[in-house]
């Protein structure tokens, strides 16, 4: 059994590469993570997929988080200390749209309030879907939803922004060492084991990148990740999304699905196109950062999408970590309002 599992993964991660190098042979933006993503949705329906995927994406946020650390300067942690009051303020606004959003997507979708809100509500999938699970919501239809509205953003962003092309790329240093990438990769393995079990939101991106801070704080200068590793990062990141696009679930809960389009459809437009204008009056950057900092979705991808876009990743990590942050700090007082409403609601 253990090893048909394996097969099956190995078989998926064979189909995502393949549609990915296919993809990238025809030019497409994202080349890498979309392709991969068709190429697992279309296994995942077709074959089938065995064993828990969590693992292959863990593999590739720690790759990522690595990459993003390794981009890291003494200049680069000065400017995103200074974003800090931006970053804050697009949190803010994101789950207040977030908040707004979930009684309409409660009623498309005909849920139960504190489902709705883990829906909507601008963090990592795996968190909200463990609410859903701890406080007895729907955690499949969080999964839903979530799922479709970074699988939005990963297609909708190269399509309206396409490849920032005016990206300086990190200059290198002669002292900089492959020595320092492996302790970010290794030593973000190690702390984000731990940390997983102590309830750390999204720790397999996060541990490799706080590693990088003290390496760079100590003055040591991280070696780039190699190109073919971040390609990897994007397969691996590309393969555990498109194995959650299952059929069956499109097609037992069509109306979660139609909520999931218009709701997170909505809240992505408002976000990159409502108050991106606002925001570039504060940060300088190029309109696919922006966009990728802003997008509602998970820390992982949006990095991942950085990287492949020639966005400032390090900006958009540090928009997307503070909004996680911050989502998650108050989705615990949120869902107890939102319960006690509901059943108010019905007396």
């Amino acid at each position: 059994m253990m090893a048909r599992s394996l097969l099956a993964l190995g078989g998926g991660l064979c189909a995502s590469a393949f549609a990915g190098w296919v993809f990238f042979l025809l030019g497409v933006p994202l080349a890498w993570i979309l392709g991969a993503i068709a190429g697992s949705a279309i296994y995942a329906n077709t074959v089938g997929l065995g064993g828990k995927t969590k693992y292959i994406r863990r593999a590739g946020q720690l790759l990522i988080g690595a990459a993003t650390a390794a981009i890291l300067t003494p200049d680069i942690l000065s400017q995103l200390l200074g974003l800090l009051p931006p970053m804050v303020a697009a949190a803010v606004v994101a789950n207040a749209l977030g908040v707004a959003l979930a009684f309409p997507l409660q009623r498309i979708a005909r849920v139960d309030r504190k489902t709705a809100l883990l829906s909507t509500l601008p963090a990592g999938m795996s968190e909200m879907a463990s609410l859903a699970r701890e406080t007895g919501g729907q955690a499949e239809i969080v999964v839903v939803v979530h799922t479709l509205r970074v699988a939005m953003i990963v297609v909708c962003v190269p399509l309206l922004f396409g490849i920032d092309r005016g990206a300086a790329g990190a200059s290198l240093s002669a002292d900089a060492s492959y020595t320092a990438l492996l302790m970010c990769v290794f030593g973000g393995l190690v702390l984000s084991a731990v940390t997983a079990k102590l309830g750390v939101l999204n720790p397999w991106v996060i541990m490799p990148m706080a590693v990088g801070i003290i390496i760079v704080s100590l003055g040591l200068p991280i070696r780039q990740m190699p190109p073919a590793l971040i390609i990897l990062a994007q397969i691996l990141i590309g393969f555990s999304l498109g194995a959650r696009l299952k059929k069956e679930d499109f097609e037992r809960m069509p109306r979660a699905v139609l909520a999931a389009i218009l709701c997170s459809g909505g809240l992505i437009l408002i976000m990159m196109f409502g108050f991106g204008p606002i925001l570039r009056h504060f940060v300088e950057a190029a309109p696919t950062t922006l966009a990728l900092a802003l997008a509602p979705g998970g820390l992982g991808e949006m990095i991942a999408s950085a990287k492949a876009l020639g966005a400032a990743s390090a900006i958009v990590a540090g928009f997307q970590f503070t909004r996680s942050f911050l989502t998650n700090i108050i989705a615990p007082p949120l869902l107890v309002r939102f319960a006690a409403s509901s059943k108010g609601s019905r007396t």
